[in-house]
């Protein structure tokens, strides 16, 4: 049987604020992208190692908020 979690308890796992994986799905950075069943996606082990993977090569955000000054 295999678990699925939420958005934010995947954000939580990963040590990142919601907005912030939310901002990755948007970019287009998490492939393959967590399906969505009623409205809420869906986090498998593997779309949580994609996450991850995609946040280690995304730069910080203060990285980006530097940036664009």
């Amino acid at each position: 049987m295999q678990f699925l979690l939420s958005t934010g308890q995947v954000a939580h796992d990963l040590g990142i604020p919601e907005p912030r994986l939310n901002d990755l799905i948007r970019r287009g950075k998490i492939d393959p992208l967590p399906p969505v069943v009623a409205g809420r996606r869906l986090w498998s082990a593997e779309h949580v190692e994609a996450a991850r993977r995609a946040l280690a090569e995304a730069p910080s955000q203060s990285t980006d908020a530097e940036a664009t000054r």
